[in-house]
């Protein structure tokens, strides 16, 4: 019987070999945060992302990300946040994801075959009529109001003239010169003022010693007489009561209301007389 010696070979490997070897995406990524000195649960709370998320990357366990765009930015940002150089990350991922293109959704394929081909959605025809009609009611809104500030119409009216006002000569009033002495002894001061200025016993004059500006408005707001008045004028005024009567450097105006002499005094505040007549 022949004896068989078993002889064994010796491969020689370099020991180096598995140094040598190229690393995946995972393996360079776990080298770049351990020398940031980051553990995964920090790299998962700066990307905001799921921790089993990370450890599925660093385990080069692509499945949950199906999307190499997506996988791509991923990557990019982890290497970002450890201190990594991003470009050289990606280059450690497969050939599969380095190149995928961004996906165009199948509808779009489908209802725009070529770049040159003419958009047939019902929406884009929609969208072109409501632009139309949104164009012609503004020029028809412009032509509108254009029209209208270019021709008032006739039923706006300017502010009525006064009614019933009556601008007089001035009317002397006097005073007089000196107290006058009752025969029991008293003596009166009272100013007496010319008959001439009362001459509507149912009107309100105004004697205007020096210029002041008046506005007098009837029971149903309209305006009977507004505006500065000179100095040494008078002016009667009558109309549907109350007056809303309105008088500017009152302390220089005297008043007569219905033939009496009417005391603007009490209703004077800054020289400013507001009263109603009735």
């Amino acid at each position: 019987m022949t004896d068989h010696t078993q002889t064994d070979l010796n491969l020689d490997i370099p020991a180096d070999s598995a140094a040598a070897a190229p690393l995946t995406a995972g393996q360079w990524l776990i080298n770049a945060r351990q020398a940031s000195g980051m553990t995964a649960q920090d790299v998962a709370s700066r990307t905001n992302r799921d921790l089993t998320q990370i450890m599925a990357l660093e385990a080069d366990d692509f499945t949950r990300i199906d999307n190499g765009v997506l996988l791509r930015a991923i990557v990019r940002h982890y290497a970002k946040i450890v201190g990594a150089n991003q470009d050289e990350a990606v280059r450690h991922l497969p050939m599969a994801f380095q190149n995928a293109q961004p996906k165009v959704p199948e509808e779009l394929v489908r209802d725009h075959p070529s770049r040159g081909a003419p958009l047939k959605s019902p929406w884009v025809a929609r969208s072109w009529l409501i632009l139309l009609a949104l164009l012609v009611f503004g020029l028809l809104a412009y032509w509108v109001f254009a029209s209208r500030f270019a021709n008032p119409s006739d039923t706006v009216k300017k502010v009525s003239e006064p009614n019933q006002v009556v601008v007089n000569n001035p009317a002397p009033i006097t005073t007089p010169t000196a107290p006058e002495v009752a025969a029991d002894g008293t003596v009166s001061t009272a100013a007496t003022i010319d008959p001439a200025t009362a001459t509507n016993g149912d009107g309100l004059v105004l004697n205007f010693k020096s210029n002041s500006w008046v506005e007098i408005k009837d029971a149903d707001k309209k305006v009977l007489l507004s505006g500065e008045q000179p100095a040494g004028t008078s002016q009667t005024v009558t109309g549907a009561l109350p007056l809303q009567v309105k008088i500017g450097n009152a302390s220089a105006v005297d008043a007569t209301w219905k033939g009496a002499a009417l005391d603007l005094t009490p209703n004077i505040k800054g020289n400013v007389a507001r009263l109603n007549l009735e």
